[in-house]
């Protein structure tokens, strides 16, 4: 098993950094380096406004640890195959698993540092406690989580009627830890989260060797694989992924304005995809919520046209990839269409999405900008924004697509 383990590894870095060439070989980056550096500016610039023991900060920081605690499962790194090829070596699967829970351990270990290395300042003005906290705060988050996975591993066997009952326990118990860390001493945290690990392993540990439920663990898995393709999807096509379709009834009115000809058929279909899908649509509508948060935050007029542009051009980015979404579809290639009307259809919806983010950022802004000057400058800044990237840039980004 530890050969097999070791090519299945292999298999699966070497699949994901090929298709991180493409999420890190763009503008993307860069969007994303500016996006940090102004959020992480006025976070600063925040925090120096703060007054000594925030009790707020120290439930927002409980929040956000909370939802760290979650990013990350655990990596079985099992095919729909090996129900049939691996069931006669069930007992050996105990070995494969060991390694899985070991894999499992660092991608979440690099989230928690990064969090809490992001709330640090925060925490030292909400607790008046120094800097050093940080490395048994990030050793308390590290053991909860290794009893987080202790949970989800037990969970693969058949019948796991205790994970029921431990998640709610240990959800309850990792705040109180945390709580302990917040409000009292972070070492303190760390003593308490450390045994609530060991329990975690003694108690769940034993009960692994039960029978595996091999349908749920191959199912979790690729849940797992189709959430990062779906995000890979959003810059470069991914034949593996899956995508979930709903009729969303409430949005019938909006598709029936598009005429139904062949000048518009690829308006159709992408609207439809758009609409429908679980995939683009949310994320439009994940972006316009988290931009339009941030700008309701922001009282300097030319960040916020930074900033409000920042988030359109990220929109338009993500939307992009809806060009390849019908490539592998027989009928779309039998279209009598020509690929200018397929472009110039993409354009035309994302340059509408965009006006439409910019008016709703430009609404939002309005709470913060009495003076109908500074929201004319915002609006028409974001219309200038949304024109340029849908006329000048998609249409080579399109074409880099192609080839």
């Amino acid at each position: 098993m530890k050969e097999l383990f070791a090519a299945r590894l292999k298999q699966h870095q070497k699949q994901m950094m090929r298709y991180l060439r493409y999420v890190f070989n763009d503008h993307f980056v860069l969007a994303c380096t500016f996006l940090l550096g102004g959020v992480g500016l006025y976070y600063s610039d925040f925090v120096k406004t703060l007054p000594a023991n925030f009790l707020p900060g120290k439930v927002v920081i409980l929040i956000v640890l909370v939802g760290l605690l979650h990013v990350g499962t655990f990596v079985s790194l099992t095919k729909p195959a090996d129900q049939v090829f691996l069931l006669p070596k069930e007992v050996q699967m105990q070995d494969f698993l060991n390694r899985a829970f070991r894999y499992s351990l660092w991608f979440p270990f690099a989230v928690l540092v990064l969090g809490a290395g992001f709330l640090m300042p925060l925490y030292v003005v909400s607790t008046q406690q120094s800097y050093w906290a940080f490395f048994p705060l990030v050793l308390l988050l590290w053991s909860l989580k290794v009893a987080f996975l202790y949970l989800r591993r037990y969970q693969l066997v058949q019948n796991p009627w205790l994970a029921s009952r431990c998640y709610p326990l240990w959800l309850v118990t990792s705040g109180a830890m945390m709580a302990v860390a917040l409000w009292f001493s972070p070492w303190l945290g760390l003593i308490g989260s450390v045994l609530l690990a060991l329990v975690y392993r003694e108690l769940l540990l034993k009960r692994v060797k039960q029978p595996l439920a091999w349908d749920k663990m191959i199912a979790t898995e690729n849940r797992r694989l189709q959430r990062i393709y779906r995000f890979i999807n959003l810059f470069t096509d991914v034949p593996q992924i899956a995508t979930s379709v709903k009729r969303r009834k409430y949005f019938d009115g909006i598709l029936a304005l598009i005429p139904k000809d062949q000048g518009h058929s690829y308006l159709y279909l992408f609207s439809h995809r758009l609409l429908r899908g679980s995939d683009f649509g949310g994320l439009y509508a994940r972006l316009l919520v988290l931009g339009s948060l941030l700008l309701y935050f922001v009282s300097e007029r030319w960040f916020s046209i930074g900033l409000g542009c920042l988030f359109l051009y990220l929109i338009g980015f993500q939307l992009a990839p809806l060009y390849n979404q019908f490539q592998y579809m027989v009928m779309t290639q039998l279209y009598p269409l020509p690929q200018k009307q397929k472009a110039r259809a993409l354009q035309q919806l994302i340059v509408g999405l965009l006006l439409f983010a910019g008016l709703v950022f430009t609404l939002v802004s309005c709470f913060v900008y009495p003076e109908w000057v500074e929201r004319a400058w915002l609006l028409g800044s974001f219309s200038l924004f949304s024109l340029i990237f849908g006329y000048l840039y998609l249409p080579r980004r399109l074409k880099k697509m192609q080839g």
